[in-house]
């Protein structure tokens, strides 16, 4: 008993059957023992294999000369297309020169997993131990079979391999058409195999052939070869279907965090327009797909989400310079799948005018239970993420170098680093007082008690926000204005406590969203 495995590393096998041209598009699967007897005639004599003597070699193709059986793995025919420019037709057309009619080939081939193994199995060989080592070495030396693109892994079974493969007969689901038993539904295949009454020295001469000399002297067929029909699986060239995998449902990704890079990073002041040409990249991004309502914050019919629960895009300045330096993308309801694919593909964001475009880097990737773990114990109603997500697993953990955004730590004392945009106006015209219910503070606990967050015990106003060691910037410096032409009613910022630590996010009022009425720890 001898019985060869071939795996094809590229997962694919690029072998035409002996008679037709390339651009038929047909697949020799099995392969053809006419094509196996040659690769090891071949590796023997340019492989330089050590220790294989002539008469092993003779000895070898001589053994395995019998018509084998296969088992052969479940593929597909798949092919490529190439244009031959270099032969194409010159011609002039509208004063240019053109190549016209450009020729092209199919590259067609068996492609299957590069797990699957093919095995050739001969019941009644035999070679002596010797013989076998040296049918082993030729076999890991193969490294191609068929084409130069098939990159082939052989090895030689053990006889303990064998006798298990020849204790399972199902295995074998391609042989000769005449011994063929097993499934119903078959089909045929011709394949080219040297002829059995050849002596070992003639059947050498026959497989040392080159082609290029079968080709000069007109052969149709190799001499000394002769055509059997092989019956395999009808259906063994099919695409097979995939199956729905059942997985556990991985946890909801609610915060992308980037860092930025530029030659000059935008000014603290810009946060809001900056943000929104964020959005529009994701948006981008997703323009092949679905319609995403997380990062959109709209239905497909264009009607706004409720809640908040879609995406804020917050851009921050996190080392005081007075120039942004990180995003952080928020967003309660979580990111799908898509969204992530489309936040991973994020790489710059090109801005107006001559300034310089802005390097988007993905440092991490959060979901609520990394957010709770990292935030400290969190409050009944102090957190918008505490509101609207369990805990969950995380999906990709920070590193010590990449610690938590400071927009969702956990603190009794906050402070606004982009002003607060009303959402109504502060006073009523006419030379009115304005009513207590619409003083900018009043406004600001009305907003935080709308996302669930507690009733400050202390409010301060701030007249901007304070990089260190450089002047303050004041509310009116900041563009407050959405591209779409729309803004708050006033500024304002703040200094606030809580009775009790709370968790971040806190952004409200007009344009939160986008980075507006941010409030950080301090």
């Amino acid at each position: 008993m001898i019985a060869i495995r071939m795996r094809f590393l590229a997962g694919r096998l690029h072998a035409t059957p002996w008679g037709h041209h390339v651009n038929e598009g047909v697949v020799e699967y099995p392969p053809s023992l006419f094509r196996l007897l040659r690769s090891l005639i071949a590796t023997a004599r340019r492989a330089s294999v050590d220790d294989v003597r002539e008469e092993q070699l003779s000895t070898i193709v001589t053994a395995l000369c019998a018509p084998p059986n296969f088992h052969l793995p479940q593929a597909s025919i798949a092919h490529t297309r190439h244009y031959d420019n270099a032969h194409g037709t010159p011609k002039q057309r509208d004063g240019k020169l053109r190549i016209i009619d450009i020729p092209f080939f199919f590259d067609t081939f068996v492609a299957l997993d590069p797990q699957d193994e093919l095995l050739w199995y001969w019941p009644d060989g035999h070679l002596e131990e010797s013989d076998r080592e040296a049918l082993g070495k030729l076999l890991t030396a193969l490294g191609t079979f068929g084409r130069a693109e098939s990159w082939c892994e052989a090895a030689l079974l053990t006889e303990k391999e064998g006798a298990q493969f020849a204790a399972t007969p199902e295995l074998i689901n391609s042989q000769p058409f005449d011994k063929a038993v097993g499934p119903l539904r078959q089909e045929t295949i011709r394949l080219l195999i040297p002829q059995e009454e050849l002596k070992p020295e003639e059947l050498l001469r026959v497989l040392e052939t080159e082609t290029s000399a079968m080709r000069k002297s007109r052969q149709l067929e190799p001499t000394g070869t002769s055509w059997l029909t092989y019956a395999r699986p009808a259906g063994v060239l099919t695409p097979r279907s995939a199956r729905p995998s059942i997985r556990a449902k991985s946890p909801a990704v609610i915060v992308a965090r980037f860092a930025l890079d530029s030659n000059v990073l935008p000014l603290a002041q810009d946060s809001l327009p900056f943000a929104e040409q964020v959005r529009r990249a994701l948006i981008r991004n997703r323009v092949d797909t679905s319609h995403s309502e997380a990062i959109t914050g709209k239905r497909v019919d264009g009607v706004p989400l409720e809640g908040h629960e879609h995406a804020h895009y917050f851009a921050t300045d996190e080392d005081g310079d007075g120039r942004l330096d990180h995003v952080t993308i928020y967003c309660p309801r979580g990111f799908d799948e898509a969204d992530v694919e489309a936040l991973g593909s994020l790489r710059t964001i090109h801005r107006q005018g001559n300034r310089p475009e802005v390097r988007m880097i993905l440092i991490g990737l959060h979901s609520g239970e990394r957010l709770a773990e990292r935030a400290g114990s969190l409050s009944q109603a102090g957190s918008i993420a505490a509101l609207t997500h369990p805990p969950a697993q995380v999906v990709l953990t920070s590193t010590p170098s990449h610690p938590l955004p400071q927009v969702l730590l956990t603190s009794r004392r906050w402070r606004s680093v982009t002003p607060f945009s009303l959402p109504r106006f502060p006073n009523r015209g006419g030379g009115k007082p304005p009513r207590p219910r619409d003083l900018p503070e009043a406004q600001l606990t009305q907003e935080l008690i709308a996302r669930g967050f507690p009733v400050p015990i202390s409010i301060k106003r701030i007249d901007g926000y304070q990089p260190s060691g450089r002047p303050m910037v004041r509310w009116l410096e900041f563009h407050t204005q959405r591209f779409k032409g729309t803004q708050g009613k006033g500024l304002a910022g703040f200094e606030i406590e809580f009775a009790e630590p709370v968790a971040g996010p806190i952004a409200v009022g007009f344009g939160c969203h986008f980075g507006l009425g941010l409030f950080m720890p301090c």
